[in-house]
């Protein structure tokens, strides 16, 4: 989950630091005046368990600027490797414990920079998928240190997206690859409301980063080298071999990169090749459950700033019985009489449009009857255009090159999770449609429509998120045919 962070730690002093045990071990000289308790001038460095702790003169104000760096994930393994799982559990333990030992407020913990991700373990080799990765929307992806077997990487404005060989940097004689995350500019998380230590202890905002990993991998061209074009025409062979190259990606438009990622899909499907991004999506996804569910208990973190004075408790802690509650929930149930159970039997309809109760309706009455209310034709005439108005933004979605983002519910009633996908790619079955909770039509960039003078996203819930998924996947296969 979570690997490298750069924090600037406030809420304490430096004589905190320069005074800690582990630190004075581990890099930091004690220098302080012995009579005023003046610390002196210069930068202090000191290095622990893939941790760095560092004191640097401030130049906006007189005293320092603390930073802590590094692994929390090596640091959990006392600094020797990060390529086991490092679940949400953990994350708290770590976060509690430096506090506990080195005294950082979660809460006063600025966050300047972050990295996360998942490390899979794959039945293929990490090189073939490695090999088969182009560009993220039109930029290429660039070889790590120069050594494309060690992976690769590709830098935004902001983030990076990284996938590598995990077990060959590491030495393991494994197939693992690690899938990441590298924010630079914590504006990329201000949507999920991360920006300090403490955040990476909060359940819901940390279940949203997958977001990100699956929006990287779904702007990710995947062209697999080794796909067998013996059943494509020549034309097609052309195209596939240009799509393989990363300065073609470079010269298209937004539109030409849609309409070549279809032509490339149906190439693929074509040769029948490997489908490494729905492969690494779902594995992806799985993985961060896990991370995210880990049964593991963990202590909650402390957040207050250590006062290190024993506490004692004045008063015992009482707790309400709950036979006694069971019987008072009983007794206050209201008693109805035989006429009072009578009217609330009755089965009342009301109308569809305006609300109001229909009057000697018939069973499957939706809108007020003319009969009774001389105002039903505007019932109907008003429900009608929202439907006509609900279609028409669906066929809008379609024509205007739409990006929907998908809430399903999880049917392992864990947390929900989302699938960001343009409006041309919905084909969902019956099974997902009954557990979609809502589609939210989301701007050019999805990344940045809560940005200030962008509206938000039209949210659609319920019955309208339904039809709408239904006719686009409609739509779409009636494309296919």
């Amino acid at each position: 989950m979570f690997d490298f962070i750069n924090v600037e730690v406030k809420s304490i002093l430096p004589k905190v630091w320069l005074e800690n045990p582990i630190l004075r071990d581990s890099g930091f000289p004690l220098q302080v005046v012995e009579n005023s308790g003046e610390i002196l001038k210069g930068k202090r460095i000191a290095k622990y368990q893939g941790l760095t702790f560092e004191l640097l003169p401030s130049l906006k104000y007189e005293g320092y600027t603390m930073l802590l760096s590094g692994s929390i994930h090596s640091y959990r393994n006392e600094g020797k490797h990060n390529y086991d799982r490092f679940t949400f559990s953990d994350c708290i333990e770590i976060v509690g414990e430096l506090f506990t030992v080195f005294g950082i407020d979660s809460r006063q913990a600025n966050l300047h920079s972050l990295e996360f991700g998942v490390n899979l373990e794959l039945p293929y080799k990490v090189q073939k998928l490695i090999q088969s990765v182009v560009v993220h929307k039109n930029k290429p992806y660039e070889a790590i240190n120069k050594n494309r077997k060690i992976g690769v990487v590709c830098v935004r404005d902001g983030y990076e997206i990284k996938m590598y060989d995990k077990g060959f940097v590491c030495g393991l004689p494994k197939k693992l690859i690690r899938v990441e995350y590298h924010v630079s500019k914590m504006r990329v998380l201000q949507e999920y409301g991360i920006s300090t230590l403490f955040d990476l202890t909060d359940k819901t905002k940390v279940s949203s980063l997958v977001d990100l990993l699956i929006d990287a991998i779904n702007d990710t061209i995947f062209v697999p080298p080794d796909t067998d074009l013996s059943s494509l025409t020549q034309k097609q062979k052309i195209n596939f071999h240009s799509m393989g190259k990363t300065y073609t990606w470079k010269s298209y438009t937004r539109k030409q990169r849609f309409d070549k990622r279809l032509t490339l899909a149906r190439i693929l499907k074509k040769c029948n090749a490997f489908d490494f991004q729905r492969d690494l999506k779902t594995r992806v996804l799985d993985e961060w459950k896990i991370l995210l569910n880990d049964p593991k208990e963990a202590y909650k973190t402390v957040t207050f700033t250590p006062d290190f004075s024993t506490i004692e408790a004045q008063e015992n802690v009482t707790f309400t019985s709950l036979e006694y509650r069971v019987q008072t929930l009983q007794k206050d149930v209201p008693e109805y009489s035989e006429k009072e159970k009578l009217e609330k039997s009755v089965f009342r309809q009301y109308c569809k449009s305006c609300g109001k109760e229909i009057i000697n309706s018939y069973p499957n009455s939706i809108f007020c009857r003319k009969s009774t209310n001389p105002e039903a034709k505007k019932c109907r005439n008003k429900d009608s255009n929202k439907r006509r108005t609900f279609k028409a933004k669906i066929m809008r979605a379609i024509k205007q090159d739409k990006w929907l983002r998908v809430t399903y519910r999880n049917p392992d009633n864990l947390e929900p999770y989302t699938d960001t996908l343009h409006s041309s790619e919905i084909a969902v079955t019956r099974e997902y449609l009954d557990s979609v909770l809502s589609v939210e039509i989301l701007h050019e960039s999805p990344t940045l429509y809560n940005e200030p003078n962008v509206t938000h996203p039209e949210l659609l819930t319920g019955v309208k998120a339904i039809e709408m998924l239904e006719v686009l996947t409609t739509e779409n296969m009636n494309e296919l045919d």
